[in-house]
């Protein structure tokens, strides 16, 4: 295949699930193990592809033709690159929380941009109105963590820095892991859910107070490669997670997350959304924790 465009990442939030939108702090980062890219399919030169990704891009092109975008997304290219053969080809898994529509917001910005900027707080402002497609509401931050590729910081204050994550443990035994859930997650309707029990004071209240301090310690202390205070800091939130949030918690692995719980083996959290897809595994003795999972496929991200 002919290559439109270099690849870009898939990525991970590895804390502000929920807590974000209140004003936590939040932590994502790119996993290059999943990605997406931008190609002429070979085996239509010259004319458009029916690969199954053209369907969609034909539709992201209408949303951007038709929400104002022409003046800084050339989608006269772009419109004739489809009917050129242009497809997404691409291994993220699809409501997995992994980003997939950020990797081609990412994309296609890179590609059909008419002028590109630098500056962080821009570029998460044009990224929220073009995966807007895909969410109805999009905070911008997956398209941006994809096209930068680097580690993003979101401060309390909301302030945008980009960062570098420490592996886990100098022992090497420490690390964190992705389990695939085998199931999906729609992320509308668990955030609806989300905001119709914000507006009860003692659900409020336990994650104003409790949820979002835990999230915030978290960060500090994986920044910080502080392994030992980050383990206790993960349970703590895990188990707020598992209090709070339940119904972002998919039923096939509830038993799993109450057994790191009890036993201190490992601790799970939401993966983004939450309601299948991936969760994320923090654990002081990685190749133990990993054989645990051997019904689920893990991935190892930081180690």
């Amino acid at each position: 295949m002919i290559t439109k465009d270099r690849k870009f990442n898939s990525k991970i939030l590895l804390f502000g699930e929920y807590s974000l939108m209140k004003g936590s702090m939040a932590l994502s980062i790119p996993f290059e193990k999943f990605f997406g890219q931008l190609l002429f399919d070979p085996s239509s030169p010259g004319k458009q592809s029916n690969h199954y990704s053209t369907v969609y891009l034909k539709e992201y092109l209408n949303y951007l033709d038709h929400n104002g975008f022409s003046n800084e997304i050339d989608t006269i290219l772009f419109k004739k690159d489809i009917e050129n053969g242009l497809i997404f080809e691409c291994n993220i898994p699809i409501s997995y929380g992994l980003g997939s529509s950020g990797a081609i917001v990412a994309s296609v910005y890179n590609s059909y941009a008419k002028q590109k900027s630098n500056d962080l707080y821009a570029l998460q402002n044009l990224f929220s109105r073009m995966e807007s497609h895909y969410h109805g509401n999009s905070s911008g931050i997956d398209p941006l963590v994809s096209y930068i590729n680097k580690p993003i910081l979101i401060k309390d204050t909301g302030e945008l820095v980009t960062t570098e994550v420490p592996k886990v443990g100098e022992d090497k035994r420490s690390g964190i892991f992705l389990i695939d859930t085998k199931t999906t997650g729609e992320t509308q309707p668990l955030v609806s859910w989300f905001f119709n029990e914000y507006k009860k004071k003692s659900f409020k209240d336990k994650f104003q107070n409790h949820t979002i301090p835990s999230t915030n310690k978290c960060i500090k202390h994986l920044l910080n490669n502080d392994t030992a205070n980050l383990l206790t800091e993960i349970k703590r939130l895990s188990t707020l997670t598992y209090e709070v949030l339940k119904p972002m918690i998919p039923n096939n692995i509830r038993n799993e997350w109450e057994t790191g719980l009890k036993t201190n083996e490992y601790y799970l959290k939401l993966c983004g959304s939450g309601g299948g897809g991936m969760m994320l595994g923090f654990t002081n003795d990685l190749k133990k924790s990993i054989r645990t999972f051997d019904n689920f496929a893990t991935h190892i991200i930081n180690n």
